[in-house]
């Protein structure tokens, strides 16, 4: 009998490893654009109006398109790694860490940007992001969770 790695509660009834919580959390905060812009849509009457609130620029918002791409990307892998778990796209598995670490790589980025465009002045909501953005760095390179994981994936596949 092998040793469980995770507590019980992170198997699920196949024996697999889940998702750990924070894999969703930071990549629907890096997706924080497409969940903005399916809450504006939602809103049939101010849907312009709320966009605005958050991107008053609209370059903003494709920015932030095609930062959280990479996140829907990982979301999507995680999603259907059932799916997947006897088929040739198996190999899907080893790209969840670097499309996480590309999309805080692209939102560190623009937030220098964003700071840099105000003559580096102190933006809370930059620094808001900033901070978020480091801890999912940090999450990213120590969660033994996702480590684990993407290693369960693999090791299943060959049973």
């Amino acid at each position: 009998m092998a040793k469980l790695l995770l507590p019980l509660n992170h198997y699920d009834e196949s024996g697999r490893i889940k998702p750990p919580r924070f894999f969703w959390w930071g990549s629907l905060f890096l997706a924080k654009s497409y969940f903005i812009f399916v809450l504006s849509l939602s809103n049939f009457r101010d849907s312009d109006q709320l966009l605005e609130i958050f991107y008053p620029d609209q370059n903003e918002l494709y920015f932030g398109f095609a930062i959280g791409l990479w996140a829907c990307l990982a979301m999507a892998i995680v999603a259907y790694r059932e799916k997947w778990w006897d088929t040739p796209w198996h190999q899907l598995r080893l790209w969840v860490k670097p499309l996480l670490f590309i999309a805080v790589g692209l939102d560190v980025l623009h937030q220098l940007q964003l700071a840099a465009n105000a003559d580096w002045q102190y933006l809370w909501h930059v620094a808001t992001f900033l901070l978020i953005d480091f801890i999912i760095l940090y999450w990213l390179i120590k969660s033994r969770h996702l480590r684990y994981m993407v290693s369960d994936w693999a090791r299943l596949e060959t049973r």
